[in-house]
């Protein structure tokens, strides 16, 4: 009896390890050679966290979901324990979700890069940081700010409108956007500026293409009426017909101003 092939072992102690993720031996240690040659090493490589991000790679659900609760903590913690302000933790946590697990075109996602020379932890951590700090910078150099590009120029009666209102209306979109759970912003940005099919966010997000058309109609009819309701306030307009015209016209490129704003 031939005794077992080095792989085959590293492939039976990797499954073992999630035992909820089922992924194709053949798929694994084609995977795994890819990286470390035709004989790898079971102590140069964590062949256990290989399998997982392999697993996730491929959009695996089970192994979604150990990635959500597993890794993502530990992300979340190591940014928090450097003070950072909870919107950004928030943001950088989308965007490491976005980055880590959504393909890209004519390219697996990135997490398909992790080689297992290291905890998959540590690299998700590394990860995670470098977008927070990404963030940060973004912040500092581009302060959001609509401009008079949020809106876009019709006819001039409109243009005549839109110069009248222009901070009100400025305020109001900025305001409805802040008041949005990041969750709710980041599926506006993935649909709407980065162009991520709604299959693809569902998918992400571990729920069907149903629930996920779902959540985006909640987000943009939540930014519609929080954004009516500033403009109430801030035009102090009580007769609900004429609040409703107005907010149409002015509002007439809303989609448009989100798109510019979160891109």
């Amino acid at each position: 009896m031939e005794p077992p092939r080095p792989d085959e072992d590293l492939f039976h102690r990797a499954s073992s390890a999630w035992p909820g993720v089922v992924l194709e031996r053949d798929v694994f240690l084609a995977h795994l050679r890819a990286r470390h040659g035709e004989a790898p090493s079971s102590t140069a490589c964590h062949v256990e966290d290989l399998y997982l991000a392999c697993a996730c790679a491929r959009g695996l659900p089970a192994a979604l979901v150990l990635f959500e609760r597993r890794l993502l903590p530990a992300a979340r913690q190591a940014l928090a324990r450097r003070r950072m302000a909870p919107d950004v933790v928030d943001e950088a946590m989308q965007r490491l979700r976005e980055r880590l697990l959504l393909p890209r075109e004519g390219a697996p996602p990135r997490l398909a890069e992790y080689d297992g020379r290291g905890p998959l932890e540590a690299w998700v951590r590394t990860v995670a940081l470098r977008l927070a700090l990404t963030e940060l910078r973004e912040r500092a150099a581009h302060p959001v700010a609509l401009g008079d590009a949020l809106l876009p120029v019709q006819e001039a009666s409109f243009a005549a409108l839109k110069h009248r209102h222009h901070p009100d209306v400025e305020a109001a979109i900025a305001a409805a956007l802040a008041s949005m759970e990041p969750r709710e912003r980041a599926f506006l940005r993935l649909h709407l500026v980065e162009d991520v099919g709604v299959e693809d966010i569902g998918r992400l997000h571990g729920v069907s293409r149903a629930t996920m058309t779902r959540w985006l109609k909640a987000a943009r009819d939540t930014l519609t009426e929080r954004t009516h309701e500033e403009l109430r306030r801030r035009l102090q307009v009580h007769d609900p017909e004429e609040l409703d015209s107005l907010a149409r016209t002015l509002l007439s490129g809303l989609e448009l101003s989100v798109r510019n704003l979160l891109r």
